[in-house]
């Protein structure tokens, strides 16, 4: 999934699942910036409020930092259940990483991150709980498992979805997998899948006394909505600013925290928190070369006092939280005994 559902639908399920809307924009945000959240960050270097991040993506998931493989199963590719229906294949293969939709580990995963209260804690684990629809039958190594029949299988490494482009991601796309039993993948039943299993989870926190009859309704309404808002088959997802916008208007009426929510914007909490001296080429800057400057930025705290405070630091604090408790969720279960080079 990209900012689509990681922002502005995470945002609308956690505002009708009732939370406030400063409450859901934090969850919402947290839950996109895993994504770009991909630089390895030393501020104040040397001094007392040294500080240093640590990420939950890699700048290019077609080339991986080979010491950051863990990065994938533990925040995009949750390992799930090699025995589950949809994952049944034409080869008949099956694979211990393999990532399912709601699978059992994906759901202890975001409910122990509920049982923190911590809104940064809960919206890293959305983002890697709602991953495991748009990204089910994928592992988050390099593997052949991952292949797929497509003119760029043979220049692109078998690492996640990369074969298959952005075919998971985008909400208006119906595609196949031809590796599957089942080949048709409609994305937008499976977006309003993982928001509806999101709802039940942040509904029963929200409100610990809900009602059977309380739930269903939000489920109906949220499916409801949310549909029109994702609207109509999009094949070249040409309609994403329509959606946007369709999705911000319906976070400014009732149930849905009655303010229209920001664009999403995600250089924002780090430039609150942060001053930043460049040198020679901008590090965050989109520039190919400027990966290769030896010229290294500077960074300091904006506030040496307050950093704690910030939001860019609880969210650092929190990716730090969820990758210790995804691992000891992971190294009992489906990571128990493997042997992985470079993981």
């Amino acid at each position: 999934m990209d900012v689509e559902f990681h922002y502005y639908m995470t945002y609308l399920v956690a505002a009708k699942a009732g939370f406030g809307s400063e409450d859901a924009f934090k969850m919402a945000y947290a839950s996109q910036y895993v994504d770009d959240n991909d630089m390895i960050l030393e501020i104040d270097k040397g001094k007392a409020s040294a500080y240093r991040n640590y990420i939950s993506q890699t700048m290019n998931i077609l080339k991986p930092k080979s010491k950051l493989f863990r990065i994938y199963p533990l925040f995009h590719f949750i390992p799930g259940d090699p025995m589950s229906k949809t994952a049944f294949r034409k080869d008949g293969k099956m694979h211990w990483l393999n990532t399912t939709p709601n699978s059992e580990n994906a759901n202890k995963i975001i409910d122990a991150a509920i049982s923190t209260e911590n809104l940064f804690h809960i919206g890293v684990a959305c983002h890697s709980y709602a991953d495991c629809w748009s990204h089910q039958n994928f592992v988050g190594y390099y593997d052949e498992f991952n292949a797929m029949a497509s003119p760029l299988s043979k220049v692109t490494p078998d690492i996640g979805h990369a074969d298959a482009q952005h075919n998971p991601d985008w909400p208006g796309l119906i595609w196949r997998d031809q590796r599957l039993l089942e080949e048709r993948r409609e994305n937008k039943v499976i977006f309003l899948d993982a928001a509806r299993h999101m709802l039940h989870k942040l509904a029963k926190f929200t409100d610990k006394t809900i009602s059977k009859a309380g739930l269903n309704e939000k489920t109906n309404e949220l499916m409801s909505e949310l549909g029109d808002a994702i609207g109509e088959r999009d094949q070249r997802n040409v309609n994403v600013k329509e959606r946007i916008a369709r999705y911000r208007q319906l976070s400014a009426q009732a149930g849905y925290g009655d303010r229209e929510l920001p664009e999403y914007d995600e250089d924002k909490w780090l430039d609150e928190a942060l001053k930043e001296e460049v040198r020679g080429l901008r590090d965050r800057s989109d520039f190919t070369l400027a990966r290769w400057d030896p010229l290294c930025d500077v960074y300091s705290w904006a506030n040496r006092r307050n950093y704690k405070k910030t939001d860019w630091y609880s969210f650092q604090e929190a990716v730090k939280d969820y990758q210790n408790t995804a691992w000891d969720i992971l190294s009992i279960s489906n990571l128990k005994g493997l042997e992985l080079p470079q993981f």
